[in-house]
């Protein structure tokens, strides 16, 4: 089967470009998603006058654009799969970086890293994947009803 598969691409390089065409744009969208979302939790690392709502908005543009980004639904699914799993693994380091970028001795590390990274998926998990998955099932379904 995987004979086949690689016979029917162009000098076998076409389902290789394929992944890595989805990786690097779940990865993109997924960064975006995921500094979003961190950045509407922690309100402190917004620019002064622009309201929290926009780094949610960025989550729900990223979310739509795994959609128009593909090529069919099929690759628009997995894009959308790579691009959360990419947005909370951002989240989630984002939230608990501080601990080895400041000088916090290793003890202290130890006692914070449960409770950040807790505080990291409890806080940021559900209005992440609302508005990631609003948006993305919004895009589809415009899609589906615009395109022939």
């Amino acid at each position: 089967m995987a004979e086949r598969a690689v016979a029917a691409t162009h000098f076998g390089f076409g389902t290789d470009r394929r992944r890595l065409r989805m990786l690097a744009l779940g990865s993109l969208t997924g960064v975006v998603a995921g500094m979003g979302s961190f950045m509407y939790i922690n309100a402190q690392f917004i620019p002064w006058g622009v309201d929290k709502m926009w780094a949610l908005a960025l989550v729900g543009v990223a979310g739509a654009y795994t959609h128009f980004l593909a090529h069919d639904l099929s690759d628009s699914i997995g894009l959308s799969l790579v691009a959360v799993l990419i947005g909370l693994a951002v989240h989630t380091v984002a939230w608990i970086a501080p601990l080895w970028i400041l000088p916090y001795p290793p003890f202290a590390r130890d006692i914070l890293l449960p409770k950040m990274l807790g505080e990291a998926l409890a806080g940021g998990i559900l209005a992440y994947l609302l508005t990631f998955y609003g948006s993305y099932f919004g895009a589809v379904l415009v899609g589906g009803y615009v395109e022939p």
